[in-house]
Parts: structure tokens; sequence; C-alpha cells
């Protein structure tokens, strides 16, 4: 790997980490300043909507960039034995679909009430793909960092957030289809789920080089034994 390319990795890696931060910041942001939402009832995409609706919809994007960031990150970083392409891939398509849901903001209904527009019914969709392949996307990169070094350590981890985002998308989806009143609480589960592990493996991706200068990564168990 050559310098340039760690290099790129690495900023990639930051930027998926600062898009992340801003995400939570800006999220946070939006549940304090939209107070006509319900905490337990109302999804987090409604917050886009309204007079401060633009911060929330910021974090549309930053998602986006975070996500797609990430991708390229993994793809510079990470060993191509420990690389799942799918799931690199996946990743790309669920930062878009972000973009996507900004563009064609929710329509505010009850819980479980189906979309009455045919915006609404294009931010639902999408936003249903993004969930469903980023479950899977995070299930096929954790899973691939067995075969590195580096990653074994983090792995167990990695894979109990993305295990954990699947158990929380069925959670979420079951929720929806019963129209109980406490929705929002369960996607904006599912959506801190999704970040954190966003987040820890782009601060690990950030910190590789280092590892690498050390030959912490691409050294065998036996290797650094010796």
């Amino acid at each position: 790997m050559t310098p340039h390319v760690s290099t790129l990795g690495r900023c990639a890696a930051l930027v998926s980490i600062l898009a992340t931060v801003y995400f939570f910041g800006a999220a946070i942001a939006a549940h304090l300043v939209n107070t006509q939402y319900d905490f337990l009832r109302d999804y987090i995409s409604d917050y886009a909507v309204g007079p401060w609706g633009w911060i929330y919809g910021s974090a549309f994007w930053a998602s986006c960039v975070g996500c797609i960031a990430l991708a390229v990150a993994l793809t510079q970083s990470v060993p191509p034995i420990a690389l799942p392409r799918t799931g690199v891939g996946l990743l790309v398509i669920v930062g878009i679909t972000y973009a996507i849901d900004s563009v064609f903001p929710t329509d505010i209904l009850p819980p479980g009430a189906p979309p009455t527009t045919v915006v609404g019914t294009i931010h639902l969709l999408d936003a249903l793909l993004g969930w469903v392949l980023f479950a899977v996307g995070a299930l096929l990169v954790s899973s691939g960092l067995k075969n590195a070094p580096y990653w074994q350590t983090w792995r167990a981890p990695l894979m109990n957030l993305a295990w954990l985002s699947v158990l929380l998308l069925i959670v979420l989806i079951a929720v929806v289809i019963s129209k109980a009143p406490f929705g929002g609480l369960a996607e904006k589960a599912f959506i801190l789920d999704r970040n954190v592990w966003a987040l820890l493996l782009a601060v690990l991706i950030f910190n590789s080089q280092k590892a690498r200068s050390q030959g912490r990564i691409w050294a065998t168990p036996a290797e650094r034994a010796r």
C-alpha cells in the first residue's frame, strides 16, 4: 500500500468521523428545537419538516457523505482478503439513500399510517431500502474483517453492533406494522446503533495507519508472537 493510498484512506475515515459526529449534534439539536414532535411516537424524519427542518435535513447529507467516505476508507485501508466488496458497495448505496430521503421529505402521519403523497411514499420506500441494505452491508463488512490480524480484536464488537441493527430493524418493522405508539423510539434506537457502528469502524480505520507502521496489520498472530 503506497503512502498516498494510506493517506487517502485515513482522510476518508476522518471525513466519516466528522460527518457522524455532526449527525449526532444535528439530531440532538433537532429534537431540542422541534418541540412539537413526540420523542416516543414520531419518526426522526419528521424533524426534517417544519421551520427548523433544515437542521435534521443537513443531518441526512452528513450521513450521505459519511457513509460514502467510510466505504472509500475501507477500500483504501483494509487488506483485499478482508474486504467484502459487496458490503462496501451496499454502504455506498446506503449513502445515496440518505440524499434521496433529504430531497423527498416524509409525510407527517400517525404511527403506522401509510404515506398520502408520492413524495412521502418515495421517502418511506427509500428509507426502508437504506435500513435493509445497511444491516446487510454491516454484517458483510464486519464478518470479512476476521481475515485481517489488526481487525480480529475489534471484529466481535462490530459484529455485535451489526447483528443488533438487524434485531432493531425487525423490531422497528414490527412496531410500524402494529401501529404501536412508540415507533419513533424504535427507529431512533436503530439509527443510534447504525451510527455507533459507523463511528467505531471509522475510528479504527483512522488508527490503522499507526498500527500498520508498527507492523500489526499484515503480520500473522504467529509472527507477532516472535
